[in-house]
């Protein structure tokens, strides 16, 4: 019997010798790491303009990861301003997997519509709920603030003709110089639109005297009436008054004979000397 005992004895021990080499094996393993928001990457923007640009530029935002991931990330705009969604184009972009930038360019479009500077506010978001997840918690995208100056046509002079009421008005240009007396010069200022708008006296034209003349279709009523010229250097110029509808106290050209020889009556004088344009009101 005591031969049985010790063996059941070393036994017991040898079972305990197991399990307390398992437990103290498992103490010394490593826990696995817990992933940290903080591992994920951060945000930076950078640009290639500064914060004012002119009309037809492009302005190219630059939206960069410090580090990969494996999904893609979808960055959207929120516009506001005074700049109208007609004046520019901005889109939102998409960061592929395994990559760490993508380009947002804003294009802005170049017109002859006179409208002083003009102001875009863009913040850019992440609007996806997963997405945000994906990047460093601490992220903060600024703002960005950009001023847009109207476009400057160097060898032109463009008009603005407004007016304040519902009728439709017209302008056409006239060259009266020597080489072109009395002549149509031009009728972009002839459309539906207000304000109207012409570009058709160039600095390279003819030296000599051109007219800026209104198409009255008949009202028989004063008007008032706003013309902002753009120059060449860069310069605006403002000019209002009313239009006397009810007497026409005005000198004319005749009309284009297709468009019913309407009377074109002289508003503006340009003298141009093929370096700078003097404009009278008349």
């Amino acid at each position: 019997m005591k031969k049985y005992k010790i063996y059941n004895i070393l036994g017991l021990l040898l079972v305990t010798s197991i399990f307390t080499s398992c437990d103290f094996e498992t103490a010394e393993q490593d826990p696995s790491d817990i992933v940290s928001p903080y591992n994920k990457p951060t945000v930076t923007i950078t640009s290639d303009a500064g914060t004012v640009i002119n009309e037809g530029e492009t302005v190219t935002y630059t939206i960069t990861f410090d580090k990969p991931i494996e999904r893609s990330v979808t960055f959207t705009p929120s516009i506001g301003g005074t700049a109208d969604d007609h004046d520019y184009s901005l889109e939102a972009v998409t960061l592929q997997p395994y990559t760490t930038s993508v380009e947002m360019p804003i294009e802005v479009f170049e017109d002859y519509e006179i409208e002083g500077q003009e102001s875009l506010s863009i913040q850019i978001e992440i609007l996806g709920i997963a997405e945000r997840y994906l990047v460093h918690p601490d992220t903060v995208i600024e703002p960005i603030e950009l001023q847009i100056n109207d476009y400057v046509d160097t060898n032109k002079l463009i008009i603005n003709f407004a007016w304040g009421t519902e009728d439709d008005f017209d302008i056409l240009t006239y060259s009266d110089t020597s080489t072109y007396p009395e002549t149509l010069w031009g009728n972009g200022g002839a459309t539906s639109a207000n304000p109207e708008i012409d570009s058709s006296i160039w600095l390279d034209d003819p030296a000599g005297t051109y007219y800026v003349t209104i198409l009255d279709w008949g009202t028989g009523t004063d008007w008032d009436y706003t013309f902002t010229l753009g120059f060449p250097d860069g310069s605006v110029e403002t000019i209002t008054g009313t239009f006397d509808g009810t007497n026409y106290p005005y000198s004319s050209f005749m009309g284009p004979s297709d468009w019913g020889s309407p009377n074109a009556y002289k508003i503006l004088k340009v003298e141009n000397n093929g370096s700078s344009f003097v404009v009278t009101k008349l």
